[in-house]
């Protein structure tokens, strides 16, 4: 294949990428129009609007009752606020603007994110591949972060999956470049939505690196300032956060495992009537393995390891949150991409992982819907297989040299 063939076929997919999220993502073509732009982020900027009325928003009364006179936010009945405090910096920034303006700073947050995403990601094919099929990569995997539905949606709804995982990325990237610092503050950031990065906070914890931890720890304190005060200290704030998780977050429909849009395992056998709470544990242990055998794998791989274990046994997460998938994509792509058997049934994997859930609605076969659980564990088996065999040959060849 003709390099410049390459070129011109990668320019082309991120341009239709580009397009696809306009459309889908910000201009809302095929959305349900009782769900605007941002309906999601509304919640939030609720809560950041409670905060700086001093309300505490994790009730739902103060949380409606402090958007009252917003005509575009009428939609809050069935909505509830569970994010933990060191969300207020995020929240209550947004909450300074008029709404009309703040779901379009909540839009600028998400784009900046994907902007993140892309350039770590690009960081990373140029270090880990030498070969002709670098350029061709960085176009793919671009057009990948800008064009799948994950993406589109999370922007759409004004969800926070995007900044959070491009923060915990973010302290990924740096610990492995030394900048403990700048990992520590993005770590700190990303805990707003702690089941993306609770897995790598305790691989930290684990390589005791305690200056990424203790950074991650003032910048929560930093980012919680104005509850801390509000709520009368720690303690205050805390309890008023789990009561309002205790309250409402599990009674919503959405937020149940087995709803067709929470995923992992747990939720997969409770759509077939079973129910394994424990499972969340088996995540841990997976980390803490991976850990320990963390010298038969290739460090480029741990955080897409790491992500994949999250979405496959910790819970907590929804179809959305699949954007923390890149890491895996991106391993995938530098072992396959020389390798036309591997890199057809990786797209395969690909393929189904974004395959419109809607079809499979439609054609009267729900039980199907949390299919995209099995892929995950594919292709974290996957990555895993791959990253070992390639350890596994560079250690030969060292013995052999």
């Amino acid at each position: 294949m003709k390099e410049s063939f390459k070129r011109n076929f990668g320019l082309g997919l991120l341009a239709v990428s580009i397009l696809s999220l306009i459309c889908f993502g910000i201009v809302g073509i095929g959305r349900d129009p009782n769900r605007p732009l941002n309906f999601d982020g509304a919640v939030l900027y609720a809560a950041g609007r409670a905060w700086l009325n001093g309300l505490n928003p994790y009730n739902h009364d103060m949380l409606t009752q402090s958007v009252a006179a917003v005509k575009e936010i009428n939609y809050l009945q069935d909505a509830g606020f569970f994010y933990p405090p060191q969300s207020a910096a995020l929240c209550m920034f947004v909450g300074l603007f008029d709404y009309s303006i703040g779901k379009y700073v909540w839009l600028l947050f998400n784009l900046l994110s994907i902007a993140a995403l892309i350039a770590m990601t690009v960081r990373t094919i140029n270090e880990h591949q030498n070969n002709s099929e670098k350029q061709l990569g960085i176009l793919v995997m671009s057009a990948m972060i800008i064009g799948n539905p994950f993406t589109s949606h999370v922007v759409w709804m004004g969800q926070t999956s995007l900044m959070a995982f491009a923060a915990t990325m973010g302290a990924w990237f740096f610990s492995q470049r030394q900048k403990f610092v700048l990992a520590g503050i993005c770590l700190g950031i990303a805990s707003f939505k702690p089941q993306l990065c609770l897995l790598l906070g305790i691989w930290f914890l684990l390589e005791r690196n305690w200056k990424i931890l203790a950074v991650a720890f003032a910048t929560v304190i930093v980012m919680s300032a104005y509850p801390l005060v509000l709520y009368g200290g720690p303690i205050g704030m805390l309890a008023a956060w789990h009561q309002g998780i205790q309250d409402s977050y599990s009674s919503l429909p959405f937020n149940q495992p087995g709803y067709i849009d929470k995923v992992g395992m747990e939720s997969l056998f409770a759509s077939v009537g079973f129910k394994i709470p424990a499972i969340k544990i088996v995540a841990v242990i997976l980390a803490v393995v991976l850990w320990v055998f963390r010298n038969k794998i290739n460090r480029e791989d741990v955080l897409a390891l790491l992500m994949g274990i999250s979405f496959t046994f910790l819970g907590f997460t929804h179809v959305y949150d699949y954007v923390g998938l890149f890491p895996i994509l991106t391993s995938l792509w530098l072992y396959c991409s020389t390798n036309g058997k591997a890199l057809l049934s990786s797209m395969a994997l690909v393929f189904l992982l974004f395959f419109p859930r809607r079809i499979f609605l439609a054609a009267g076969l729900p039980f199907l819907v949390h299919w995209r659980t099995i892929v995950v564990l594919l292709l974290v088996v996957g990555v895993a297989a791959f990253s070992i065999k390639a350890k596994s040959s560079e250690g030969l060849q060292e013995e052999i040299a």
